[in-house]
């Protein structure tokens, strides 16, 4: 079988990172895999062991610092129709059986052009089936959160489509591509979607719903092959507690991480390892000192076995490495996705949300990062103090560990979907939920 491999390769590395597990595993029973990324992820990818369609697409960035709003569309126009007519190319050049996109922002343009089935990697939150509010969360039972939901929905579904599904209608049109979505519900409507997450993190409302599955969090072993001994990085005292920072590549600004550097070695009391990502080299920063330790990149599944406590920008694949080891989470979202997931670190009572949004701005996206890079270190700092003496956190954080832990092998129950819904289409069976 030939699987084609979609994932938006803009900004951070997540997506891409997301669907090597699953590539991996499907290559080891034989099957043809090929991606399609951008430039700036294509040297990336084919190290990792996968051929990349042509030299790579554009970078574009739906989380750029600047500018989170639907003029970005408009203004990156030209590198969003490369992303895209890159796959549409590499599905005509490629011939695949199947595609996997991660996570199918603009629906499944290649295979509504050519027949071809796909599977979705998506958060709910992307979902209209989500439980909740995107940004907000609001996803218990409560009557407030009932109530937040029955008058917030319709509202934001509306905003959406008026906005963001104009510009990616427009973009069909341009490519030439039947069946543009008329709404959030068409866009993953005809594809397969696995959930990377747990249904008591990320639930939905399944009324209605087929070809929807929870898969549990992908994790690629690719990142875990460095070694991570806490004995030999923090030799002065590895007693210390240990202290997790990776915000992604949602830092743009170096004075910012010189700052939280700053922050963070007053606590002499702490050992740190913070890692900087994508949007800066090492050697712009300070060496390493006693108890403080900076990398580029580290392997965050052994980080977050290790820590006491994880501080992150509330990227998925962070957040479901440290409640899969039961470790809380200090969470200072910088998108609006990002912020779905801190929310519901809150109300599952495994984690803080340090830039909580109201009603009236969760639909705006520029205005989480505009708070997010207000919030003075300091307050992460204090909050991490908090959560380190909050017992109750931790031992939430330790039982949700067992609940996530369920979905033992995720690659596994990804790859079998695949082949699952490769066949089922090839043969013209419908497949039955699960």
């Amino acid at each position: 079988m030939r699987i084609l491999f979609t994932p938006y390769s803009g900004g951070a590395i997540a997506h891409v990172a997301r669907l090597l597990p699953i590539a991996d595993e499907l290559a080891a029973r034989g099957h043809a895999t090929r991606f399609t990324t951008s430039v700036s992820k294509k040297a990336f990818v084919e190290a990792a062991g996968h051929a990349v369609h042509g030299d790579g697409h554009a970078d574009v960035n739906l989380n750029d610092e600047h500018d989170q709003g639907i003029t970005y569309f408009r203004s990156h126009r030209a590198g969003f129709l490369d992303w895209l007519g890159d796959e549409l190319a590499a599905a005509e050049a490629f011939r695949p059986d199947v595609i996997v996109s991660s996570p199918s922002f603009f629906g499944p343009i290649a295979s509504l052009k050519f027949g071809i089935p796909q599977v979705s990697i998506v958060n709910a939150q992307w979902l209209p089936e989500f439980k909740g509010l995107l940004g907000l969360s609001r996803s218990r039972d409560t009557f407030a959160d009932r109530l937040t939901r029955t008058l917030a929905k319709p509202l934001f579904e509306r905003k959406f489509s008026s906005t963001y599904l104009e510009e990616i209608r427009s973009f069909y049109r341009e490519l030439g591509v039947p069946g543009a979505p008329m709404s959030r519900g068409e866009l993953n409507r005809s594809t397969q979607v696995l959930i990377p997450s747990c249904e008591e993190f990320e639930p939905v409302e399944r009324a209605g719903r087929q070809g929807l599955r929870y898969v549990g969090p992908l994790f690629w072993s690719g990142f875990e092959r460095a070694e991570l001994e806490r004995e030999r990085l923090f030799a002065a005292d590895p007693s210390k507690p240990l202290i997790y920072v990776s915000l992604g590549g949602s830092v743009y600004r170096r004075q910012s991480y010189e700052e939280l550097i700053a922050a963070l070695a007053l606590r002499t009391d702490w050992n740190v390892l913070l890692t900087i990502g994508p949007n800066f080299p090492r050697e712009q920063f300070a060496p390493d000192h006693p108890g403080f330790v900076v990398q580029a990149y580290t392997p965050g599944m052994k980080a977050s076995a290790q820590a006491d406590v994880v501080i992150t920008a509330g990227g998925h694949g962070t957040v479901m490495q440290a409640l899969w080891h039961g470790k809380p989470v200090v969470a200072l979202p910088h998108n609006i996705d990002q912020a779905t997931i801190a929310s519901r670190l809150e109300e599952l009572g495994v984690g803080v949300n340090l830039n909580p949004v109201g009603l009236r701005d969760f639909a705006d996206r520029q205005r989480y990062f505009e708070k997010a890079i207000s919030t003075p270190w300091s307050h992460v700092v204090a909050h991490t103090e908090r959560v380190l003496a909050d017992e109750r956190l931790r031992a939430n954080a330790r039982a949700f560990a067992a609940i996530l832990t369920r979905h033992a092998e995720p690659a596994k129950a990804a790859a079998d979907a695949v082949e699952r819904h490769a066949s089922s289409r090839a043969d013209g069976v419908k497949e039955s939920p699960r």
